[in-house]
């Protein structure tokens, strides 16, 4: 009797043990060796997973942070997220608060404003801003396009920055403002760079304010000046992007 119970006592340990390798196998499943904690989530939500990007020239790379990613030839970026049920921007707003939050946006990156422009809609309202900020030796220009769709904030940025030989446009525009008469020596300095919308604004360096040069009519000038790929990519998204995702 004894050795029976002790028989029946090993079975059962036998059976638990049994049981709980089974239990535990889904926990397991997918797990590599020494990895410990739960699964990732995935890299970016359902609404961000389904927009279609219909632009060439761009090659997406491997989404994290909650967004995805593209590249263009010359190593610039283009990323997206999209918000669910959330506003990240101002869109109801008037121009005048609309052009502040920019500013501000702006400013806290020590950058400079050079553009908002808004599109308001009871549909799908959108707006863009654009900022230059200096990395010596070279400025970078990022531009935000913001709207809303199915209940959703769709937010795509657009990094475009400078390579080789920098200030050409700068120093070109500048050679034929004071050529044609519209810019004097001794006006340079004040009217050179300045808040779009605020001329006095003085809340980062001058460096980085709107050049004149920085100026929209440039562009076809200088179209491979990476103010004038930011243009170009804002003013397509409209049109290149898809959203394939319903109202959450």
């Amino acid at each position: 009797m004894e050795l029976g119970s002790r028989l029946s006592k090993a079975a059962f340990q036998i059976v638990f043990w049994a049981a709980s390798i089974l239990a535990l196998l889904p926990m397991l499943a997918g797990r590599n060796l020494g990895q410990s904690g739960p699964a990732k989530p995935p890299a970016v939500n359902k609404e961000t997973s389904l927009v279609r990007l219909t632009m060439t020239g761009w090659t997406e790379e491997a989404p994290g942070d909650g967004q995805r990613y593209w590249h263009d030839s010359d190593g610039d970026i283009l990323s997206l997220m999209v918000l669910p049920k959330m506003l990240a921007y101002p869109l109801a707003s008037d121009e005048t608060e609309q052009r502040k939050w920019c500013r501000n946006a702006a400013e806290h990156r020590n950058a400079g404003l050079i553009e908002v422009h808004a599109n308001p809609s009871q549909i799908s309202p959108s707006a863009s801003f654009i900022y230059k900020r200096l990395q010596k030796p070279v400025y970078i220009y990022t531009g935000q396009y913001f709207t809303w769709i199915h209940g959703a904030n769709v937010i795509w940025v657009v990094v475009a920055r400078e390579r080789g030989i920098t200030g050409l446009r700068e120093a070109i525009v500048t050679s034929n403002l004071i050529s044609s008469g519209k810019l004097a020596l001794d006006g340079c300095k004040k009217s050179w760079a300045q808040d779009p919308y605020e001329p006095d604004y003085r809340g980062v360096d001058r460096s980085v304010l709107r050049f004149m040069s920085d100026d929209e009519s440039y562009d076809a000038q200088f179209p491979k000046h990476p103010l004038s790929k930011v243009r170009r990519v804002l003013a397509a998204l409209p049109e290149a992007a898809l959203y394939d995702f319903d109202e959450p």
